[in-house]
């Protein structure tokens, strides 16, 4: 049991390896066949199982938690540290986790084994996997931000496997929206931490960004901040996890009736994302303790970063016929332009093949390389002063 809490890494770095796998496999035109790739993630997923289960047992049993940390960045003023931590929150969630993803990778097996692009999909639940277990076992939340793009990547590609399919793409480009905007104001959130420890003197180390220390950064944090700009940070952390909540189930928005295998399983992988947004209102709880009475601005900053965004929304989809009606009209015309002269030049080389003629035409280009070459080089060495 000892050995499972001390090497519960090994549930992330697993589903990584078996991605990496599949990728190689991919490149080499798929030497290894589909049942073999199946049989090793099934066997990655079922040891993930077990090494979560154990570190959920230790932990329930011994009501502690264990956290690891090296280093991973260093300078004058912080260290940034990569780790695990175990507890029974994180064990919780790394156990459910590991379930579904054994139920989910089965589930794939039997019903689109025989697509040409499962090792794909296989890979993409890989890929999955390792960023939400990375969440999960993520000792601070720099480490979490990482993983959460991760995870964010991995569901884009989950959702857009069947690219063909224009209501998928349109599900993927709007979950990668929703991805950005939560993990952007979470990379915020963090910078903010960092911009408050650094210039007070108040955190040091690892402990400005650990999870474990997380009930004294939020004090801290809360005394160096005004109410107001306390209420909004929270505010900010809060619209995060419902970020998460929302991007799990953008896929039932887009497909109306959920009867192939393929979107069963996406969809079953994308509502993975849901049990990240719980945990990491649960890892935030200490900021929201320390709101006290003023949750209730909470609300109202919330619903007025949403009516922002709409308002963003707005304002990007005209964007968007702009920058459509400058590719139509003015990049389409000059590309044609250069395909013309390209087939220009093709049809002059083509009518001088061989003899005096070639010879004569080869020798002016290289000349006007050459004097381009050394207008170049007259401009460059007289902007510099040399």
């Amino acid at each position: 049991m000892e050995f499972c809490v001390e090497n519960i890494n090994l549930v992330v770095i697993l589903p990584f390896l078996m991605s990496m796998i599949l990728a190689a496999n991919a490149l080499t035109m798929s030497r290894i066949d589909k049942k073999p790739v199946f049989v090793l993630s099934l066997l990655c997923a079922i040891a993930c199982f077990v090494l979560s289960g154990f570190a959920l047992f230790y932990s329930i049993r011994t009501s502690t938690s264990v956290e690891t940390n090296f280093l991973w960045l260093s300078n004058d003023y912080i260290n940034f540290y990569l780790g695990t931590l175990i507890d029974k929150t994180s064990g919780t969630f790394l156990f459910i986790a590991a379930i579904l993803n054994i139920f989910t990778q089965l589930f794939g097996w039997l019903k689109l084994k025989d697509r040409y692009g499962y090792n794909r999909m296989l890979f993409y639940q890989n890929l999955f996997m390792f960023g939400l277990f990375g969440i999960f076992l993520a000792s601070n939340i720099l480490q979490s931000y990482m993983f959460c793009e991760v995870l964010g990547v991995a569901s884009y590609l989950l959702i857009n496997f069947d690219f063909s399919n224009k209501q998928e793409s349109k599900a993927a480009i709007k979950s990668f929206i929703f991805n950005r905007i939560g993990d952007l104001t979470l990379l915020f959130c963090v910078l903010t931490i960092l911009y408050f420890s650094v210039t007070y003197n108040q955190l040091w180390d690892s402990t400005n960004l650990a999870f474990s220390n997380l009930m004294q950064v939020a004090e801290s944090i809360n005394s160096l901040m005004n109410e107001p700009i306390f209420v909004g940070f929270c505010s900010i952390l809060i619209f995060v996890v419902l970020m998460k909540f929302m991007q799990a189930f953008i896929y039932l928005t887009f497909v109306s009736k959920i009867t192939s295998g393929e979107a069963r399983v996406i969809l079953f992988q994308n509502a993975l994302i849901f049990l990240s947004g719980i945990f990491l209102l649960l890892r935030f709880t200490p900021f929201f303790v320390n709101l006290g009475s003023s949750w209730i601005w909470t609300i109202l900053i919330i619903v007025f970063i949403f009516m922002f965004i709409g308002l963003l929304n707005k304002i990007f989809i005209p964007c968007c016929r702009i920058a459509g009606w400058i590719e139509e009209y003015i990049v389409d015309t000059f590309l044609n332009f250069i395909e013309l002269v390209i087939r220009f030049l093709s049809f002059v080389c083509c009518r001088f093949q061989g003899g005096v003629q070639s010879y004569i035409l080869y020798s002016f280009i290289g000349l006007l390389l050459i004097l381009g070459f050394i207008l170049v080089f007259y401009i460059t060495v007289s902007s510099i002063g040399v």
